[in-house]
C-alpha cells in the first residue's frame, strides 16, 4: 500500500538497507531514534546540495549510541555531542560527494529490487510478513518523511554502487601475488622447551625480615587513597508523588479515552489492486476490464498479482494485512465501510491512483477492563504531574542549598531524605558515588577544602543531586599486616623471574653450543615440542610463541635460538631450524583466487580512498566544520 512510499525507496544493495534501517533500529529502538530537529535547516552544502541539520543530528545520535554500545561502562554524559558533530559532518560530506559523483556518471538504482529488499527487512514485518503499518511506523519514528527517506536511501545505495564500481577495477600482478604468497604461505620448523614458573614459586620462601625490609623501603606503594564521606540529597519524580493530587475526573477521562482508543482499533484485513493514473485515461479502461474479470469469477489475488502496480503487495495477492481506520486514505476507509467480508469495492481514486479494495476479514477489538487499568493510569498521571513539578522543585533546591550551612536543614525544609555515603576515593564507590559528576564534585576544591555545598548536579534528565563533605579521610600508610601477603607475592615473583631468566639464558647458551632442544629438555626434565611446516596463521599454536617465531631472523648455517617470557610467567627457549618461503604456483586454484582477489581489493581500496579524497578536495563545500 501507499505506492509513493514504495517509489521513494529505490536500490539494490541489501547491506546498505541494513546499515540505514536495521542497525539504528537495533541500537536505539524506534522510539529513541526520533529527533525533532528541522528537516530543512541547512547544516552544510556540497556542490549546491544540502545536508540538513536533522540529518546531522540523526548521524550524531547514531555515532554516540555506537560508542556507548562498544564501551558499556561509559557514562552517556561523558560524550559531548558537540565534539562529535565535526567528525560526523566530515563523514556526511564525503558521502554526499560520492553520491553526487555517482549521479554525474549516470549510475542509478532499480525500483523493483528495492521493493523486494524492503519486504525482507525484519523490522518491517509482523509474524514474518511485510506489514504496511509497521513499515510506516518505523519510518515516522526514525524521523523521516517519504521524500527525505527516499533521498537518504538512494544516496547511500548510489555511494555503495560507486564504491563497488571502483573496487571492481582492482587487479593484481604475478609479482604481487608471489610476494604476498611468499609471506602468507611461509612455513617454519622449530623446537621449543618450556620452563614453568609455578614450581619455582612454590620452592621460594620469604622471611618476615625480608617482608618488613621491603615494606620499610617502599612505603609509597602502600598508601591508602584519600577518601571522603559525603551527605547528599537526591531529587527525582518519585520523591514528589506525595505532593501531587490527581483529580478523579482526569482519571475517568483517561480511562474513557483508553477504552475509546481500544474500540477504535477494530482492524480489517484488506487487499487491493492499484493502478497509477495515466494522462490519457487508459487506467480507467484497465480498471473496468479488471472489474469485469472479477464479476466473471476470476480470483482477486491472481488479478492483483497480474495487474496491481503496488509492487510490494502485488506478489502477495494485493494483501495489505490488517489495517485500522486512519491507516488508509479516507476515501478507501469509506469504501471499506460499505463492504461486507468477501466483497470488492468499485473504483476509488486517491492521490496514489485508482484502487479496487477487497474486505477479506474483520477482527474485533479487545476492550480493557476499568478495574484492571485504573491503578496504572493513576500512577502514570501521578508520574506526569510529578515530572511537571520537578523543574520547580529543582530551582527551589538550588536556591535553598546555595551557601546552606548544612544539607540537613535543606532536607527538612523540602521534606526530602538526607543520605550519607560510604567512604570512597577518586576511583569512585558504589551506587551514586560511582557517577563521574559526583566524584568530581566531592573532590573539588570548594567542597573538599572550603566545605561548601556543591552545585545541584544533573545525573539524568529527571534525576539531580546536591552534596556536601561530611568527612575527609586522608591518605595514610597501610599497616604491615594489611599488605604482608601482597609483599610476599611481589618478592616471590621477583625472585622467580630472576631465576627463570638466569636458567633460560643458560639453556639458550647450551643450545647455541650444539645441544638440541630435545637433549636439553630431557636432561632438565622439561617439556618440549617440535613444530614442522608451521604456517604464519596457524591457529593450533600458542599465539605468543607463534608471533615470536615468525619475528625471528631466518637461520643460515645453524639454528637461531632465543628465549621468550610468556604472559603466564613461564619462559620458553626456541630453536628455529628452517624457513620455507611460500610459493604461489603451488597453491590450489581456490587459494590462488582468494590471494589474488585480496591483492586486487587492497589495491582498489587504496585507490578508492585516494580518489574519494580528490573528489572532496575538488568539491564546493560550505560548512563550519
Amino acid at each position: 500500500m501507499l505506492q509513493d512510499f514504495r517509489d521513494n525507496l529505490k536500490g539494490s544493495a541489501k547491506i546498505v538497507l541494513v546499515a540505514i534501517i536495521i542497525v539504528p533500529f537495533a541500537l536505539f529502538g524506534v522510539d529513541a531514534i526520533f529527533l525533532s530537529g528541522s528537516s530543512v535547516e541547512e547544516a552544510a552544502s556540497v556542490n549546491g546540495e544540502s545536508i540538513t541539520e536533522l540529518r546531522l543530528e540523526q548521524s550524531v545520535a547514531l555515532q554516540k549510541q555506537q560508542i556507548l554500545n562498544r564501551y558499556e561502562d561509559l557514562e552517556p554524559s561523558m560524550i559531548n555531542d558537540e565534539q562529535l558533530r565535526g567528525p560526523v559532518m566530515q563523514q556526511l560530506i564525503r558521502q554526499k560527494v560520492v553520491e553526487l559523483a555517482a549521479q554525474e556518471r549516470g549510475m542509478a538504482i532499480d525500483d523493483k529490487m528495492i521493493y523486494r529488499l524492503l519486504l525482507e527487512v525484519p523490522d518491517f514485518q509482523v509474524d514474518g510478513k511485510f506489514d504496511v503499518q509497521r513499515y510506516e511506523f518505523v519510518l515516522r519514528q526514525m524521523g523521516y518523511t517519504p521524500n527525505s527517506y527516499n533521498k537518504l536511501l538512494r544516496g547511500d545505495l548510489l555511494g555503495s554502487q560507486f564504491m563497488q564500481g571502483v573496487a571492481n577495477t582492482g587487479f593484481s600482478t604475478e609479482g604481487e601475488n608471489q610476494l604476498l604468497a611468499s609471506i602468507t604461505e611461509q612455513t617454519r620448523d622449530f623446537y621449543y622447551l618450556t620452563i614453568p614458573r609455578a614450581p619455582i614459586l612454590e620452592a621460594i620462601s620469604i622471611t618476615d625480615e625480608e617482608i618488613e625490609a621491603f615494606y620499610e623501603s617502599n612505603t609509597n606503594q602502600f598508601m591508602a587513597d584519600e577518601q571522603v564521606v559525603v551527605e547528599y540529597i537526591e531529587l527525582r519524580p518519585d520523591d514528589l508523588i506525595r505532593d501531587v493530587v490527581v483529580e478523579e475526573n482526569v482519571v475517568n477521562d483517561v480511562i474513557e479515552a483508553r477504552v475509546s482508543a481500544a474500540r477504535a482499533k477494530q482492524s480489517r484485513q484488506v487487499a487491493q489492486i492499484l493502478l497509477e493514473k495515466q494522462d490519457d485515461g487508459s487506467h480507467l479502461d484497465k480498471i473496468s476490464d479488471i472489474r469485469q474479470q472479477l464479476e466473471a469469477g476470476e480470483d482477486f489475488a491472481a488479478l492483483a498479482g497480474q495487474y496491481s502496480e503496488d509492487y510490494s503487495t502485488a506478489e502477495q495477492g494485493g494483501d495489505l494485512g490488517f489495517v485500522q481506520r486512519g491507516d488508509l486514505p479516507e476515501s478507501l476507509s469509506v469504501a471499506l465501510d460499505a463492504l461486507s467480508v468477501g466483497e470488492v469495492s468499485g473504483p476509488v481514486e486517491t492521490d496514489l491512483g485508482v484502487h479496487l479494495v477487497k474486505l477479506i476479514a474483520e477482527k474485533a477489538a479487545e476492550l480493557p477492563n476499568r478495574d484492571d487499568i485504573e491503578p496504572g493510569i493513576r500512577r502514570e498521571l501521578q508520574q506526569q504531574l510529578a515530572l511537571e513539578l520537578l523543574p520547580e522543585r529543582i530551582e527551589e533546591l538550588k536556591d535553598i542549598s546555595y551557601n546552606a550551612d548544612s544539607l540537613e536543614s535543606v532536607a527538612d525544609r523540602l521534606d526530602l531524605q538526607l543520605q550519607v555515603s560510604e567512604p570512597f576515593s577518586r576511583d569512585g564507590g558504589e551506587g551514586i558515588t560511582d557517577k563521574p559528576q559526583v566524584i568530581a564534585a566531592a573532590f573539588s576544591e570548594p567542597v573538599l577544602e572550603k566545605g561548601v555545598t556543591s552545585e545541584v548536579l544533573d545525573l539524568a534528565d529527571d534525576h539531580v543531586v546536591v552534596l556536601s563533605l561530611r568527612e575527609c579521610i586522608p591518605s595514610q600508610l597501610k599497616s604491615l599486616a594489611e599488605v604482608k601477603s601482597r609483599i610476599e607475592q611481589i618478592l616471590k615473583k621477583e625472585r622467580a623471574d630472576r631465576q627463570l631468566i638466569e636458567r633460560a639464558e643458560t639453556l639458550v647458551a647450551r643450545v647455541k653450543a650444539g645441544e638440541s632442544i630435545e637433549e636439553v629438555a630431557k636432561k632438565e626434565s622439561l617439556e618440549w615440542q617440535v613444530n614442522l611446516d608451521t604456517k604464519r596463521f596457524s591457529g593450533k599454536l600458542n599465539e605468543e610463541i607463534r608471533q615470536w617465531v615468525f619475528s625471528m631472523s631466518e637461520p643460515a648455517d645453524s639454528p637461531v635460538v632465543s628465549d621468550l617470557p610468556l604472559a603466564d610467567g613461564d619462559h620458553v627457549v626456541v630453536s628455529l631450524t628452517r624457513v620455507t618461503e611460500g610459493d604461489f604456483t603451488k597453491l590450489s586454484e581456490e587459494q590462488k583466487q582468494v590471494l589474488s582477489t585480496t591483492v586486487a581489493l587492497t589495491a582498489a581500496s587504496r585507490d578508492y580512498q585516494s580518489y574519494e579524497t580528490l573528489l572532496v578536495e575538488q568539491a564546493d563545500i560550505a560548512s563550519e566544520y
